[in-house]
């Protein structure tokens, strides 16, 4: 069995070194171009199963690279690295479809993790789109769930989301939107669903009336949930990098675009389970709370971090001052 071949990419001598070493010792078959036109030209007669790019360069940029690997080799996974990006770049750079993202200067252990990571994924291969996921115990209605879906989408660009779903109640996956396979998605659901049920069983003995939100953090990667109404959350998996506040609001402005959502009962089976004693009736829509009938805390400022003063914005006065990237137009090519 042939090593996995690695081709790296940087208009620095000394990179090209460093990163051809590590990946080499690592068990890589590893080859190396100073520039992005002779990166082309390898791949046209090289058979490389992972690329991974500086974005500054001279001449075609990275960002340009990782475009043209798009279009002609969409099979290959790219990692991009380098020193200068803002994280404006960053989330620009996965929107583009990279793999992962290593900031230099890097140490051995994220040059070989990351590349085991990215060969790994696509060996699992991408499983069933995410955005054509269907739950079995629950559905969205065709115009819901596209709405759904959209909102989804424009959160995993915004914020270079690995993943981004939404969840019903028992743990149903009503809709999601990422690079990760379905089952990864349907894992989350389920697992939302067991503490949601423990959390309903806690917060009566506690007198909370509820929690609205939650973060886990990981060594690259921070997960944040966002709970919509009982039973339902809206959860997005984003690099570690990502600011807390940044997420936060992109996370409201996602909720409010949930709100008035209703899921359908699934087809009955030849033998219904009896049905648990509810206020909805078998086969009816089930609605998720509209803000009148479980207020939500859709007015609330957040503290932006970096802002330099601890005031409290709304998210419109965020983006107007500029504290959170616009990334409906192409950003300039930094590096």
């Amino acid at each position: 069995m042939r090593a996995p071949c690695v081709l790296v990419v940087d208009d620095s001598i000394d990179a090209l070194q460093t990163l051809s070493d590590i990946l080499a010792v690592a068990g890589y078959t590893v080859r190396t171009a100073p520039s992005a036109e002779r990166a082309l030209q390898i791949l046209e007669g090289t058979e490389v199963d992972l690329v991974i790019t500086d974005l500054r360069m001279g001449g075609m940029g990275g960002m340009a690279l990782i475009r043209r690997l798009r279009e002609s080799f969409p099979e290959i996974p790219v990692i991009a690295l380098s020193g200068f990006a803002d994280v404006g770049t960053v989330i620009q750079a996965f929107r583009e479809g990279i793999a992962d993202f290593i900031a230099k200067p890097f140490t051995a252990a994220e040059v070989t993790e990351a590349a085991a990571r990215a060969l790994a994924r696509r060996k699992a291969g991408p499983g069933r789109p995410l955005t054509e996921s269907a739950p079995p115990s629950a559905v969205l209605p065709p115009d819901q769930r596209a709405r759904a879906t959209e909102t989804l989408r424009d959160l995993h660009a915004r914020l270079g989301a690995e993943l981004a779903v939404l969840i019903g109640p028992g743990g149903s996956l009503l809709a999601a939107h990422g690079r990760l396979p379905e089952e990864a998605a349907q894992e989350m659901a389920r697992a939302v669903g067991q503490i949601e049920e423990a959390l309903g069983r806690l917060i009566p003995l506690l007198g909370e009336p509820g929690w609205t939100g939650q973060a886990w953090e990981g060594e690259r990667w921070a997960l944040y949930g966002s709970r919509l109404a009982p039973g339902f959350h809206l959860l997005v998996l984003v690099p570690r990098s990502i600011k807390p506040g940044l997420v936060a609001l992109e996370l409201r402005e996602a909720r409010a675009r949930l709100q008035g959502l209703s899921m359908e009962a699934p087809e009955p089976s030849a033998e219904p389970p009896t049905p648990p004693a509810s206020e909805t009736s078998p086969g009816e829509a089930s609605p998720v709370p509209t803000p009148e009938a479980f207020p939500l805390p859709l007015e609330e400022a957040w503290e932006m971090e970096g802002a330099g003063t601890g005031e409290l914005l709304t998210y419109e006065e965020a983006r107007a001052r500029g504290l959170i990237p616009d990334l409906g137009e192409e950003p300039e090519e930094t590096g």
